[in-house]
């Protein structure tokens, strides 16, 4: 168990918020003050690529499947307790699903009152994208979420501590003051901050408002559970881990550039809206190229290059959107049927899964008083 209350800091934020990428650089900043630092990602299903990448970067990660945080607290508690028991952690990141919310009730409220013996909960923090904030918050854009999907956006930075705008260096002078205005017209009890996970902008006014001594969790939100649950269940998952295998070698960077545009291209002709959509692509060498998509238009990121061509790799895939997860799984499959014909490969699925979410349970309102120790 932990021997000493826990730096805990959960960050929050809508899927495609770049969280995964803000948590790597927290990560490293806290390392570098040699710091021991444990991770906990949590989603709807198994097989995440951003578990992959905290573990391929030395970080010790404990992965909470199938369900949010504030749906499996007693989860979120067992993977604490292994990374006390294994790592002795001084700081606990923290990335819960990206279609969460009720997180200062369910989780935060819990943590700092009834476990303040074994954490220290930071103000949370949520991560806003620019382009999605302006479509959820301004009217802008050529195609944003439903009103249904739209509820739990809002409801998620109306919980925060501090709403962070990430992805600054994509940002003129004129959409800064206008997301600026936009973060203190809708959450005006939330400090703003602009960040760049990327190059790493901003962090120095982000990390001394996670680490100050101010009360984690001032905003708490009276959710309405059944709006929370007509969100939810109007997303769709998909997670995919694919054995790519070719007659002869190809292309790994083609290929990879190739399919995201291609299922990219399917989701958007079958209506589907792209919350987040990631690959990540590795040959037998364990070289690596990661991509990936948070809108329906726009040329996918990709990270990584490979240097010489690939007979055989492996593949996984995670989707998320709004749309049907029928419409998901065709998408996906005519991608891969494209490159196999393209490319003169065969490929198989070691795992495969599309669903809707199951609808979100509010916490019991014993959680705020009595104990647990799993």
């Amino acid at each position: 168990m932990i021997k000493k209350p826990v730096r805990f800091i959960l960050l929050g934020g809508f899927l495609g918020a770049g969280k995964t990428t803000a948590l790597m650089r927290l990560a490293r900043h806290y390392a570098g003050q040699g710091l021991r630092v444990g991770i906990i990602t949590n989603d709807q299903a198994e097989g995440l690529v951003d578990t992959l990448t905290f573990k391929e970067a030395g970080y010790t990660t404990e992965e909470i499947p199938s369900g949010c945080f504030c749906c499996h607290f007693e989860k979120l508690l067992e993977a604490s307790g292994r990374l006390a028991d294994g790592l002795e952690p001084d700081v606990i990141l923290a990335e819960p699903v990206g279609s969460c919310t009720d997180l200062v009730n369910a989780v935060i409220t819990p943590l700092k009152t009834v476990y303040s013996d074994r954490f220290d909960v930071a103000p949370y923090a949520t991560l806003l994208d620019p382009v999605r904030a302006q479509e959820a918050l301004g009217a802008t854009g050529p195609m944003g979420f439903s009103k249904k999907v739209t509820y739990l956006y809002k409801m998620q930075q109306n919980e925060a501590d501090i709403v962070v705008v990430n992805k600054s260096d994509r940002l003129d002078d004129s959409a800064r003051e206008f997301l600026r205005e936009l973060v203190a017209q809708n959450f005006p009890s939330a400090t703003g901050v602009f960040v760049s996970a990327l190059t790493g902008e901003g962090f120095d006014t982000l990390i001394p408002l996670l680490d100050s001594p101010d009360e984690a969790g001032r905003n708490p939100s009276r959710v309405d559970y059944v709006r929370y649950s007509e969100g939810e269940v109007a997303l769709g998952w998909l997670n995919a881990r694919i054995i790519l295998e070719g007659q002869a070698p190809w292309d790994g960077n083609f290929l990879i550039a190739a399919l995201a545009d291609g299922i990219q291209s399917s989701l958007t002709e079958s209506g589907v809206v792209i919350a987040h959509f990631k690959m990540r692509l590795v040959d037998s060498t364990g070289t690596e190229v990661a991509m990936h998509v948070t809108q329906n238009e726009g040329a996918p990121d990709l990270n990584g290059r490979f240097e010489a061509p690939i007979q055989r790799a492996s593949l996984v895939i995670n989707v998320r959107a709004e749309g049907r997860p029928e419409a998901l799984h065709a998408a996906v499959h005519e991608g891969l049927r494209e490159i196999g014909i393209r490319f003169r490969l065969e490929w198989t699925n070691a795992e495969w899964d599309a669903f809707s979410p199951n609808p979100p349970i509010p916490p019991p309102p014993e959680r705020n008083t009595v104990r647990i120790d799993p």
